[in-house]
Formats: structure tokens, sequence, C-alpha cells
């Protein structure tokens, strides 16, 4: 382990103390002071002790706690800090309780914003530097863990941390903020309790096609990757239901353009031994107004969504989309049936459709889970929270820690408060396609339960008849409906990693 500290303030209180005594000793012996005179001293230790039984989460054992009221500065950089690198972990993914590579600590930046409109990224340039800032560590402390401690011959030490009350600080890890995890750099395994505090962020998805793969399928079958639609349309002769033809080489597809997309990342701990990755669940976005062709008038209630999507939209091209549909003479959503269409023959069975100007999909609601690789989080700012390493030999509630963190056997990284990750933004565009069969699901389900589409006009039917293209303007509210999806190893622009080092150089 490398650790070059530039500031240990610790010592100088140190160093005053024992100057003190060396020449008091030399200049005259000590004096006896009667209670009197004592109850007119007053003062503050330096050496603060205390001792503190076990909870009910770890019952058996008395923690020793040994800390120094002073307030430590400090900056340091370690190439690589690796702890519980044992033969007893072999045979796991990771070989380490914990394992970062190019582990940096500095001060925060003067200008620092817990909740950025920008990237996000620490700057220090007010500063001087990032190296010329140092982390402020409040009453750093040592603490033991006795178990047995009334008994002489079964008394043991179980567990000791060090930490600090509070720190105000930056931690850091790697050296680049890559597009993809890094098995060298980062964080690479970690043992610990940390609480993500929660934020809101901004994604832009990437463009797709709607309605157009091979799977061969019918809606509402279940079937995995289905995008066939379906509904009903009221005709010259009667009601009828309909079904899209993804198979059929006449559909070319719904046009589902890149759309900025802000989501809210609740609160969400991560917890656990030798992790790799963090899991936040329940992330929420909504789309309320997703375009799925050229932009048309805004209805009332949409007004400024619509404006906003219709603005993004310029230059998407929707001129080949294309839906081959069955129209059915029987039957329902369950059967779908190919019936065509028949008055004493067979009148008309496959059409083909287009979105009108105008055309959406409404109140897109979406439930993310999001999976990132720990060595793609480099930027960890500490906001006046506690911070401890200990290392244990059995599961123990440390004094003072949260209700739900509970030291695991071997070595274990602490944070008592909530870590602030700030504005989030994805680097690249978030590919989407996975929430696709389940939108076709939700857009039949609505279409099936509101009125039928109505191309019972003369000009439809003759279109129809003709094989034309029906054009319809549809807005389809899918509200009430979440789709799923899952995300992972996004790289957020919030991670671009500062260097805590003079000059050019990116670690020292």
């Amino acid at each position: 382990m490398k650790y070059p500290v530039r500031k240990l303030f610790i010592l100088t209180p140190l160093f005053l103390a024992l100057n003190v005594l060396t020449y008091s000793g030399s200049a005259s012996a000590m004096m006896e002071l009667h209670d009197e005179q004592l109850s007119n001293v007053t003062g503050q230790a330096l050496i603060q002790m205390g001792k503190t039984a076990g909870d009910a989460l770890s019952p058996d054992v008395t923690f020793y706690k040994a800390g120094l009221d002073v307030n430590l500065e400090l900056n340091m950089n370690i190439k690589e800090l690796q702890l519980g690198c044992t033969a007893s972990n072999a045979g796991t993914s990771q070989y380490c309780d914990i394992d970062i590579r190019n582990f940096s600590l500095s001060g925060l930046p003067s200008a620092y914003n817990t909740n950025p409109t920008t990237e996000g990224s620490p700057d220090y340039s007010g500063d001087g530097g990032r190296v010329a800032t140092n982390a402020l560590l409040t009453r750093p402390f040592f603490e033991f863990a006795i178990n047995n401690d009334d008994s002489r011959t079964l008394r043991e030490v179980v567990g000791v941390r060090m930490g600090a009350q509070s720190m105000v600080g930056m931690l850091s890890s790697g050296l680049a903020n890559n597009a993809t995890p890094s098995t060298s750099d980062g964080i690479q395994s970690l043992s610990g309790y940390m609480q993500i505090a929660g934020t809101t962020g901004e994604v832009d998805t990437a463009a797709s096609v709607f309605g157009s793969n091979s799977v061969n399928c019918v809606p509402l079958s279940g079937v995995a990757n289905c995008q066939s639609l379906g509904g009903k349309v009221r005709t010259l002769f009667g009601d009828r239901y309909f079904r899209s033809l993804p198979t059929d080489g006449a559909t070319t597809g719904i046009t589902v353009p890149s759309l900025n997309v802000g989501f809210t990342l609740p609160a969400f701990t991560v917890k656990g031994k030798r992790l790799t990755q963090a899991v936040a669940n329940n992330v929420s976005a909504t789309i309320p107004w997703l375009p799925i062709a050229p932009a048309g008038g805004c209805p009332s209630g949409y007004a400024s969504e619509c404006a906003a999507a219709n603005a993004q939209i310029a230059g998407v091209d929707f001129s080949n989309d294309l839906l081959r549909v069955l129209l059915t003479e029987n039957g329902n959503s369950t059967t779908w049936p190919g019936d065509c269409i028949r008055v004493f023959v067979c009148v008309v069975s496959n059409s083909n459709f287009a979105m009108a100007d105008g055309s959406a999909i409404t109140d897109l609601e979406l439930d993310i889970t999001f999976k990132q690789s720990l060595s793609m989080f480099h930027n960890i700012p500490l906001e006046d929270s506690g911070f401890s390493l200990s290392f244990q030999q059995q599961a123990l509630h440390w004094p003072g820690a949260n209700a739900d963190d509970i030291a695991a056997a071997g070595w274990w990284m602490s944070f008592a408060k909530p870590v602030q990750l700030g504005y989030l933004q994805a680097q690249q565009q978030v590919d989407v396609s996975d929430v696709l069969p389940q939108v076709a699901e939700a857009v039949t389900n609505s279409l099936l339960a509101g009125a039928p589409i109505d191309v019972s006009g003369l000009g439809d039917s003759w279109t129809a008849i003709t094989n034309g293209i029906l054009e319809k303007q549809l807005v389809i509210s899918v509200a009430g409906q979440t789709a799923s999806l899952t995300l992972e190893n996004q790289q957020l622009r919030s991670q671009h990693i500062t260097p805590n080092c003079w000059g050019s150089a990116t670690f020292c």
C-alpha cells in the first residue's frame, strides 16, 4: 500500500503535550492541589475513552472506545486498497472483502452542490485543484469488541474498528469514467454498508422500431417479444376485430423516436459481503407524450408535454411506417381468428394502416431496475457523515451504527449518512427495445377497452378494399399500465474523475 499523507494534524497536539510534560518535569516538581483548588480548574481531555454494552444484536459483546477530541485534516492516495484477501475466500467470484484500485481522499470542492442541474462532477477550479483540499475528520477513534468481558478465562477480542465521528470529504476510486465496467480500476469488490440518497436524473432513449419483429404471435398471447397489436374497428359491415401482422413482409413497423426522459431514483442501500454491483429497484419514469407520427396539434390536456416532445422529433422520418393488419369477421380478442370480412364473397382480409400526424401513446409509465457495476461509481461525497473501517471474526452491530448496519465477519466499510450522488445523466442513449412488447400489450388493452376505430366511411372502406393505406390519428392512453425495464452499467456524467495530483498526473 502506498498512502502519502500531506497533512496529519493529529501529531501537533501530541507533540505539544509531550513538550509540556518535559518542560514541567525539568522546571519544578509536581504540586498537590486540594479539592477547592481543583474545582477552579477547567479543561478538556485530548483522549476520550468509553465503554458500551452490546445491544440485542450483539448481546454478549462489550465495546471499548478510545478517541481523540481533535480535527484531523487528511489528503491521501492509495494505489491498491486490498483487505481480506485470504485463502479462506478462494473459490468465490471475488477474493477480497475490499478491493479498491486508485483510491483517493480529499476535501469537497468549495462550490460543491448536492443536486446540480449540470453534469454534477466535482469542480475544484475555485480551490486551486483538488490536491489543495483536505478531508476533515472529527474525533477519530479506535474501538475494540470484547466477547465474554466478565470472564478472565473466556475473554477475547472479536473485532476492532477505526473511524471518525464525522467526515467531510470526497472519496474517489479509479482513473477514468469508462463506458463499461473495469476489472482493474475502481471498486472491484466491497463489503460494507452505504445508503444512497434519493435523487433525480434524465436519459435519452435510443430510437427504435415498434411492431415489425418476426415473432409469429397474436396480441396478448404471452409469447416473449410479441409486438402484435390488436383492437376494434367500426366498418360498413359492423364492428370487427383487427390485429397487426408483424411477420407480414408489408409491415415495416412504427418509428419510436429518441426522447429525453426524466426519472426519479428512490433511496436505497448498498449492503453486503464482497459486492460487485449496486441494485436500485423501483426507479420510476413517465413518458407523458410519445409521438409515433409526425408532429400535429397538441390536445389541451397534454399541451406542454406534447410541444416538448414535438420539438425533439424534428427531422425524424416516419414516412415508411406501415402496419399490415388482418380484419376478422367473427371471433374475439382471445381467439383472434383469421376470417376475412364477407358480404357474399370475401371483401377484405388484409389492410395497410399508418399513423396520421399527431398520433401518440400517452401516460407510459416505466418501473426501472438499475444495476450498476461498482467499478463505474467513482465519486462518493461525504457530508458530515460518520465513517468506519472494521474487522471482526463474527457479525457485529457496532455502537452508533444504523440498525440495519450489521458488520459481517471479515473487513467492513461503513458510512453513517446517505451519500448524495447528485443529478444523474446517462452519457449514452439508453436502449428501451425490451419495453416494446409490453407497450404492444398495453396499447392492445387500451384499444380493446375504448371505442372502435371508425373506418366506416366510404373513403376509408374504398381504401381498404383497394389495398390502399388507411391513415388515422390515434392518441392512445396507457395510463395505469406499467412497463418494466432493466438498465445495466450506464456511464454517468456525474462520475467523471478529478485527479488528486499536481500537474497533469492522473494518479500519484
